[in-house]
Order: structure tokens, then C-alpha cells, then sequence
């Protein structure tokens, strides 16, 4: 457990470094447990079905992420917020809109049942209301018995063309966005109502806490907060973005307010210079990826969003090129979060920040 003085120390330097940009010490670095990438780890037992259903998803079948990740936190004095949220492993959105959530080879994944992008005029939103109800009910269950270093964030909630992806299939979905793109914008529209009320559900159970709320990538944020995410446009022309789904993150922005990130791989993050764009958006995430480029041949793209706005880096792979990184971008605005794997204690934990800031 991470004690109140300390919690106010990261939540200081992210209130000036990373969102005021003013100068601070350092910008906020956040050590991330490895295991609590895969949430299907907070399993208590053995799943023997192919497809889980809502009454099958509680406190009894998995653990939350405080109680999970708490336990291997080897770095306790980084500025990683603690958390838990509704069992990330559930592709939430995307079960309320039909889809089937399937386990099979330790994993969660949604399976398509639309057949046609013309069938997909015909679907009403939400489909049933079980996986919204039991949603609420676990986040209610989290707030209710929070501990006092953690804060109740939103799930993992995909944005609309990976919801219509999922309910169609990747092939379906990308052929649609050509045959039939009206559908898929009618469709989209329908998505986002949802996402909308979703967030807003969860914001009216959960409330600011020492001044803000806190979110899975571990960062503080003076008002509501979320990651917005469009991955499957990572295999898409930034035209296709234009030209359907950035109106829908805008709406999100405009109604959310000024705390709100997208999150981008780097292996598909092609159109963030349109995401930047959007109105009132706080910044990007980029999740740093083994398949992508290397952290060093990015700097010029992290250099330009640093300048243009805040970020997020999440180094799960490269992290030796982060000195050449660090001595490259500006560091008011930044905020990293770096793999346990890479820092894995305290010592070296401490010896990182004193090599990059202390000498």
C-alpha cells in the first residue's frame, strides 16, 4: 500500500509536470506489473465454458485489480496510481452490443454475429441490458469497498470501429468501410450513444477522490477521465478516420471534458496528427510495441506531440533507447510507464530516475 504522503507527492507532479507543464523535478514515471497486462490472470479458477455470460462475472470468479496487482508491486515510491475496474478481460462495449464473449486458450475475445453491414441498421443498442447491469454492479462493488490508495477507474471500452470490427468481423468491417460506409457511420453514431452513456453511468458511481480521478495507465487527472481508442484504424488510411470516426471522438470530448486521451500502438498510429486535432483532447497514449519501430526512431513523432500537447508513453519493449529518448523530447506534458520487467526493484527503480534527472 502506498501511503497518503506519497500519493500526494505523484499527484503534485502530475498536477504541474504533466498537465500544467510547468517545471517539476521530473515528469511522472509509473512502473506497470507485466502480469496485469493480461487481466484474464485474476481468474480464481479454471474456466470450463466456451462462452461467459453476465450472472457468471463476479467478485467470486476473479480478483480485482488492487488485489491482484498489489501483491507483485516490487517499486512502490513511482507515481503509479493504483486501481482497480470493472474485469478488464471483458470486452465490455462489444458484448453490449451482441457480441458473444468467448473464452478459449486462457483468453476473453468478442465473436462476430452481424452478417451483413445492412443488418446492421436493424440492431438496437444496447442488446439486453445484462452486460451494462453487471457492469454497474461491479463498479459499484469496487467503489463501495475501495481502499484508501486506489482509485475506481473506467474498463477497457473500445471505440466504435472496434466495436462494428468485432460485431462484423475484421474482413466484414473492412470491406464494409468501402461497400456499404453509411451503414457503418449509422452504426458508429449508435456506438458512440452508448459509449456515452456507459462513461457517464460509471462517473455518476464513481467521484473525484483527493481532488480527481485516477485510470488503468496508472496517471491522475483533475477531472473525468478516459483513453479513447479506435485500433482497428491502425490497418486503415488516416482518410477513413477523417472522414468517419473523428467526429465521434470529438463528441466524446465535448461532452466528457478536457481530460481525455487516445490511445495509439505503434504499430498502427498513422493518424495522430488528425487525432491531434480533435478539440480539447489532453494528449496521446502510444503503447510501445515489439513489432513497431524502435523507441529511438520515434523521436521525431514524440518530439512533435510533446509539442503540440501532452503524452503518454508506455514502454513495454526498447527500453534501452530510452536515454537517447529522454535526452531528445521536451518532459513537461510527459508521462511514462515502464514495464516491471524492464524495473524491478527499488534500487533500480531509484538508480533510473538519479541516471535521467538527478545528477
Amino acid at each position: 500500500m502506498k501511503s497518503l504522503e506519497q500519493i500526494q507527492e505523484s499527484i503534485d507532479r502530475f498536477r504541474r509536470s504533466f498537465w500544467d507543464r510547468a517545471a517539476c523535478d521530473r515528469p511522472p514515471v509509473g512502473v506497470s506489473s507485466e502480469g496485469s497486462n493480461m487481466p484474464i490472470n485474476y481468474l480464481r479458477r479454471e474456466l470450463h465454458v466456451d462462452e461467459l455470460n453476465p450472472d457468471d462475472v463476479n467478485a467470486g470468479l476473479c480478483m480485482s485489480d488492487y488485489e491482484y496487482i498489489s501483491p507483485e508491486r516490487r517499486v512502490v515510491s513511482d507515481d503509479w496510481i493504483p486501481f482497480s475496474a470493472a474485469w478488464r478481460a471483458i470486452p465490455w462495449l462489444e458484448a453490449m452490443c451482441g457480441c458473444p464473449v468467448r473464452y478459449a486458450s486462457g483468453s476473453l475475445a468478442p465473436g462476430h454475429w452481424v452478417d451483413s453491414a445492412a443488418d446492421l441498421t436493424s440492431v438496437a443498442l444496447p442488446v439486453g441490458g445484462q452486460w451494462l447491469d453487471c457492469m454497474k454492479k461491479l463498479t459499484e462493488d469496487l467503489a463501495a469497498s475501495v481502499p484508501p490508495d486506489c482509485w475506481i477507474s473506467p474498463s477497457i471500452l473500445r471505440g466504435p470501429s472496434d466495436v462494428i470490427a468485432a460485431m462484423r468481423g475484421l474482413t466484414g468491417f473492412f470491406c464494409d468501410l468501402y461497400d456499404n460506409p453509411r451503414a457503418v457511420d449509422e452504426m458508429a453514431s449508435r456506438v458512440n450513444r452508448l459509449f456515452l452513456d456507459v462513461l457517464k453511468l460509471h462517473f455518476s458511481l464513481v467521484g473525484p477522490k483527493l481532488g480527481g480521478y485516477g485510470h488503468i495507465y496508472g496517471y491522475w487527472a483533475p477531472g473525468r477521465t478516459i483513453t479513447i481508442q479506435e485500433d482497428a484504424l491502425g490497418m486503415c488510411s488516416p482518410d477513413v478516420y477523417r472522414a468517419m470516426f473523428m467526429k465521434y471522438n470529438i463528441e466524446l470530448v465535448e461532452n466528457l471534458g478536457p481530460y481525455i486521451f487516445f490511445h495509439l500502438h505503434s504499430t498502427g498510429f498513422q493518424h495522430y496528427r488528425d487525432v491531434l486535432r480533435i478539440p480539447g483532447l489532453a494528449g496521446l497514449e502510444i503503447t510501445i510495441e515489439e513489432n513497431g519501430p524502435r523507441l529511438r526512431d520515434m523521436i521525431p513523432v514524440l518530439r512533435e506531440i510533446l509539442e503540440r500537447s501532452r503524452l503518454i508513453v508506455f514502454v513495454y519493449h526498447f527500453f534501452e533507447d530510452l536515454p537517447e529518448v529522454l535526452r531528445s523530447i521536451p518532459h513537461d506534458g510527459l508521462y511514462m510507464v515502464i514495464s516491471d520487467k524492464f524495473i524491478r526493484s527499488e534500487d533500480e527503480f531509484g538508480a533510473f530516475i538519479k541516471n535521467h534527472w538527478k545528477r
